[in-house]
């Protein structure tokens, strides 16, 4: 190509080396040596397309020649410029049929490398000279030259025609004539960038799509100028096209932008976004009018996503104001039929654009369409209508890919839309939102912003069936994820809306779910991920809150997830057990645990984990200074025991934990136990007892004297001083915390009608009590065996110091056949108060109220279990009237009777209504009631009325 129209710097321009000191002969000779060599080396090339030597040393001749009169002579520019153009195109030739020719690795030759870098190095010295004269020069005389060589060698310059951009832009950079031309313009770009891209852009135009890699090479070094240039140019052609340029035009502007894509995407943003706002400036042309088509239209014709990233990233910001959709909504029928055949296909589009945004800028697509939906955007009924049918479309597209293509191909098809919901980035990272300071999932934050708006059970609902979706279309791993998300929702609002969209979730689980729960099914890994002690406490209470909202009975709509919650549930059990006694999720936890069916059969190590914490939940709820958390802790621990009290292991281990806490330190003060005083070392300075014997060794010790006594140094760590013991209750809180666990007690016991839990209890309280295996069996020897004294008084002892343990007695008692059970310990609590009675120094028995007390206790407690018969059954109102040597007479007949009468649990008949009927015994005999009628008589005056008891009974 010859330049013949270039503008001509005049002869006065001040120009670095434009012929000043350089004689008027050496240019005229110069310029004649140029025209002889231009036109003897014009065409003398052979048919092979190679230089022959002359020519070739003619032609660097010439070339170095105009290089000279390039620089030096003005008038001669033009023409230098298209000899050095022909030269350069025969370098560009050469290179690229070398490369056809498989030679494309094979380094260029030195003339040709030398007078590229020749070129560069002139021109680029003249830029910086005179840019104003030279920039407009070079840069239309380069991209000319770029843009005909692209042209001309478009579909072999990489040796194929489905080329990318990145690999065309490496095949021209790799030929050193377009590396040199590239370099160039980049440089005239720098120096004046409007009237270097403007000729970039009119080249560009003028070549097609073969011109795009320049573009987005200089785009590289100037990306702002270059973006805005681009898409300014695209939208003016868009416009003027009405909608229907050429296909390569929006081509083009995809292809530049995607190349700069990966280093200058804020750039594009801001460029799009600028678009974008023109629309809401008020601007009429029909430009302004058309930036909202032809940027659907370029994302739409986008082969990489990076554009519509760019798009949609901050949209929901940009555009949440409602008189910005408002105004979108009023130029719809504008757009229609000019840019768009009909709203079904304007409809369609935006689809499609929805379902392909992903990364972090969909759940802003989502929520800026929700937000559009709700009623405080006061949009008109239209536009909210739209809207409407737009979710639609993308619920309705999902579902078909889903569930009518999911089985079509051998993997599964992810949906860009659906990935960034779940939390997944372009590049698979994971990506989150900021809802009132804290970070949250995309998921769990749309929840937490739609559940805060007032009326929007149409947004739950769109919601819920896209949330749902992802969790199908994604997989078990996202399901997981997302429910975990939804379950730590904060939701002080709208707690219907959220337990329904939690409804949806589970019941898509549940179709990935097998017959049989595991700890590895989906359900059961989901609910085990939010559990976890490292997703802390904030979020576990929220997830615990929501499971029992979701078991909660009065919620009949979702029975049909009943059940598999309460078996993911409970393959969970551990993580729960060690939840329960955390001080800030115990109570929750616990309302969970009260919800789920523990009757059924589970495994015996999770019946031990949870035995063991809600016992330890139980005596903590004691601890309560709050009569109300106090009660309400107790009522849910009742309500899980007793369920776990329905196996035989449950009942039996829960028995054990309740009976054995009761004497512990930690909790006996809770039930009345008297606290001996504890004992704390006295610090002292150490000291060997050899060191302290030293300081007697001047002694004179005379044999069988007191000096010659051993000194033992200080016993043990020296004098121990007393520590403040913990405040006992007051009786009355005493009186209440042993009923609450008399009550435990019989609940767990009536979870087994075979009255197995009040024997557990009463074995349990020998085993506690009685320091001897030795006679413990139910005989009753002829007088309370001697060698036994230290083992029945080790026992009223216990019996002294803590109370509780006559409630214990008593409510087994109740049970009458399991007292039996204990009968070492009434023998034992027997033969102690006999021996205390017999020695007794007191008048009456009235002035040692505690024996007295115990010895009440005691024959209440026979009575009760109807170890004494009829006659016998006044013995308890009868003792604090007497004096101590009565009842030692009334203890005896008690013993003797009890002798003759073991208390075998087989004297028991169990009665239809599940109770302990003792068996009809023969006629008492009269030695076991004559002493007990003769103190009746004896004290007539206040124990009269008890001599018609036992007449009546005898007969």
């Amino acid at each position: 190509m010859v330049v013949t129209d270039m503008m001509e710097p005049g002869h006065g321009a001040s120009m670095e080396g434009g012929g000043r000191g350089i004689s008027t002969t050496t240019l005229l000779g110069e310029l004649d040596q140029f025209l002889g060599l231009a036109m003897s080396a014009g065409d003398k090339r052979s048919h092979s397309g190679r230089r022959d030597a002359m020519s070739e040393r003619d032609e660097q001749s010439a070339a170095e020649t105009a290089l000279f009169l390039l620089r030096n002579l003005p008038p001669a520019r033009p023409a230098a410029l298209a000899f050095l153009a022909h030269t350069l195109s025969s370098q560009v030739s050469s290179h690229i049929r070398g490369y056809s020719s498989g030679e494309g690795s094979r380094k260029n030759e030195t003339p040709d490398e030398g007078l590229s870098g020749q070129l560069e190095s002139l021109l680029g010295d003249l830029l910086e000279s005179a840019p104003g004269v030279w920039g407009p020069l070079v840069s239309q005389w380069a991209v000319e030259q770029l843009g005909r060589w692209s042209v001309e060698w478009a579909n072999t310059v990489v040796g194929r025609g489905d080329a990318t951009l990145e690999e065309v832009v490496a095949g021209w950079l790799s030929c050193s004539p377009a590396r040199t031309l590239a370099a160039l313009t980049v440089e005239c770009v720098a120096h004046d960038p409007d009237t270097a891209v403007a000729a970039l852009l009119d080249a560009s135009a003028a070549s097609g799509p073969a011109l795009d890699w320049l573009v987005a090479h200089v785009g590289c070094s100037f990306p702002a100028t270059v973006i805005s240039r681009v898409l300014s140019l695209g939208l003016r052609s868009f416009a003027s096209c009405h909608g229907r340029p050429p296909e390569h035009q929006l081509a083009s502007v995809n292809k530049i932008l995607n190349h700069l894509a990966d280093r200058h995407l804020a750039d594009i943003r801001r460029s799009l976004h600028a678009i974008l706002l023109r629309t809401f400036d008020g601007a009429t042309d029909a430009e302004a009018q058309a930036s909202v088509p032809f940027l659907l239209c370029l994302a739409v014709t986008s082969r990489s996503r990076a554009v519509l990233a760019a798009l949609t990233s901050g949209i929901d910001t940009l555009l949440m104001p409602s008189d910005r959709l408002a105004a979108l909504a009023n130029q719809v029928s504008w757009w229609v039929p000019r840019y768009f055949i009909s709203h079904c296909q304007l409809q369609e589009m935006v689809v499609h654009l929805v379902l392909d945004t992903g990364g972090p800028a969909a759940p802003s697509i989502l929520r800026l369409l929700l937000q559009a939906l709700a009623p405080a955007s006061k949009l008109p009924t239209s536009v909210a209508s739209a809207v409407n049918n737009i979710l639609q479309g993308v619920v309705s597209e999902i579902c078909m890919v889903t569930y009518m293509r999911r089985n079509s191909g051998p993997g599964r098809i992810h949906i860009p839309f659906l990935v960034g919901l779940r939390g997944g980035g372009l590049d698979g990272s994971d990506v989150g939102m900021v809802v009132g300071g804290r970070a949250v999932s995309p998921v769990a934050g749309l929840v937490e912003q739609i559940l805060s708006t007032p009326s929007n059970q149409t947004l739950i609902i769109h919601l819920k069936q896209l949330i749902t979706l992802v969790v199908v279309q994604q997989g078990p791993a996202t399901a997981n994820t997302t429910l975990g998300h939804l379950l730590r929702c904060s939701t002080k609002h709208g707690g219907s809306g959220h337990q329904e969209i939690l409804s949806g979730v589970i019941s898509a689980l549940m179709v990935q779910q097998n017959i049989r729960h595991t700890h590895t099914s989906p359900l059961s890994t989901a609910l085990a991920g939010t559990l976890q002690p490292q997703m802390g406490s904030s979020a576990i209470l929220n997830s615990l809150n929501s499971l029992e909202t979701l078991l909660s009975q009065t919620h009949k709509d979702r029975l049909h997830i009943y059940a598999s919650l309460t078996d993911a549930l409970l393959t969970n059990i551990p993580l729960l057990a060690e939840l329960i006694n955390d001080p800030i999720l115990g109570n929750a936890c616990m309302q969970v645990l009260c919800q789920l069916p523990l009757k059924k059969p589970i495994p015996v190590s999770h019946v031990l984990s949870l035995s063991h914490a809600v016992i330890f939940y139980f005596f903590s709820s004691l601890h309560h200074t709050s009569l109300i958390k106090k009660v309400s802790g107790v009522g849910r621990c009742q309500r899980v025991l007793s369920q776990l009290s329905c196996s035989s292991l449950g009942l039996n281990q829960i028995i054990r934990l309740l009976v054995e806490g009761v004497f512990q330190p930690e909790c006996a003060h809770l039930f009345g136990a008297i606290k001996k005083p504890n004992f704390v070392s006295k610090d002292v300075k150490s000291e060997l007892l050899i060191q302290a014997n030293r300081q007697f060794n001047s002694w004179v010790k005379v044999p069988q004297s007191h000096t010659s006594i051993f000194h033992m140094g200080t016993i043990g760590s020296g004098r121990l001083a007393h520590r403040s013991s913990t405040a006992v209750p007051s009786a009355d809180t005493v009186k209440f915390q042993t009923q609450l666990l008399l009550n435990t007690l019989s609940v767990c016991c009536a979870a087994q009608t075979n009255g197995e839990g009040a024997s557990t209890v009463a074995l349990l309280l020998v085993e506690l009590i009685s320091p001897d295996i030795m006679f413990n069996g139910f005989p009753w020897p002829e007088e309370y065996i001697k060698f036994t004294f230290e083992r029945d008084l080790a026992i009223k002892k216990t019996f002294e110091e803590y109370p509780v343990a006559w409630h214990l007695l008593e409510f087994v008692a109740t049970h009458r056949a399991a007292l039996s059970y204990c009968s070492v310990l009434v023998r034992a609590l027997t033969a102690s108060l006999t021996a205390y009675w017999n020695t007794c120094p007191h008048a009456t028995a009235q002035h040692a109220p505690e024996a007295l007390h115990a010895t009440q206790c005691l024959l209440e407690v026979m009575v009760t279990a109807q170890f004494l018969p009829g006659p016998l059954r006044v013995l308890p109102q009868m003792v604090a009237a007497l004096a101590p040597f009565e009842l030692v007479c009334i203890l005896q007949d008690v013993w003797m009777f009890m002798r003759d009468h073991t208390p075998s649990p087989d004297r028991w008949q169990e009665l239809s209504s599940g109770h302990y009927q003792r068996a009809p015994d023969p006629p008492l005999a009269s030695g076991y009631t004559d002493r007990i009628q003769h103190i009746i008589q004896s004290n007539v005056g206040r124990l009269g009325h008890l001599m018609s008891f036992m007449i009546n009974a005898k007969s």
